[in-house]
């Protein structure tokens, strides 16, 4: 829950429970009654003790850190873990499982970076030069061997195959990529928003009530 990646925490609750940041037409949803009762019930995990210390300070790297070296049970990550663990010369026996759920369907947060070709008046030659560019980027041989090289998790269908074929520790985090969800950096206040549920779970901390600050926000983004 800190200022490096609170909005993720925040994120993997309430999706969970079958809130989140939007709602089906893309409103925000940000002081549902989903949200208010993740935030409540990951504050009192953390005020019960079965957490980490001091989630308003430990990053998401404190914390594979700490998994790394035996001292936390459990820990959501990404799928460099394995790297990440050997790098910092730990060994620990560990599987991969779906994020905890309460809505009987398992949601991950995905991040992903994007190809993008804005209208600028292409002639019909130069449009299809920048479709003959995606076509031969995403032929299902040679995407798959980027994803292996690159170690990323994959964008199609084949690539996902390759890689869950390849590499049998990565089968696991393959089968997880259908299943996520991701922020909605397009809407214009999400800059807000983002900063805005990190400021909501750190106040929260504090003993501050969790539906008036997200009543709050909500107010603040939507008007």
């Amino acid at each position: 829950m800190t200022t490096d990646e609170g909005q993720a925490a925040f994120a993997y609750y309430t999706w969970n429970n079958g809130g989140g940041f939007v709602d089906e037409n893309g409103d925000w949803t940000l002081n549902s009654d989903a949200n208010v009762e993740a935030i409540e019930y990951a504050i009192g995990l953390v005020n019960a003790g079965y957490t980490n210390s001091d989630p308003a300070n430990n990053t998401r790297y404190d914390l594979q850190d700490m998994f790394g070296a035996g001292q936390i049970a459990m820990v959501i990550a990404p799928n460099s873990l394995p790297t990440y663990i050997a790098d910092g010369g730990h060994e620990v026996n560990f599987g991969v499982a779906s994020i905890p759920t309460n809505t009987g369907e398992s949601v991950s947060a995905g991040v992903m970076d994007r190809f993008m070709c804005f209208d600028n008046g292409y002639s019909e030659e130069e449009l299809a030069a920048i479709s003959t560019f995606f076509d031969y980027f995403y032929d299902d041989e040679r995407y798959s061997e980027w994803v292996l090289m690159e170690g990323f998790l994959p964008a199609t269908i084949a690539g996902g195959e390759a890689v869950a074929a390849s590499d049998e520790s990565m089968a696991a985090w393959v089968d997880i990529v259908g299943s996520s969800k991701f922020y909605p950096t397009a809407k214009a206040e999400w800059a807000d928003v983002k900063q805005g549920v990190i400021d909501v779970e750190q106040r929260a901390l504090l003993g501050e009530d969790v539906r008036t600050l997200l009543d709050e926000l909500q107010a603040d983004i939507a008007g």
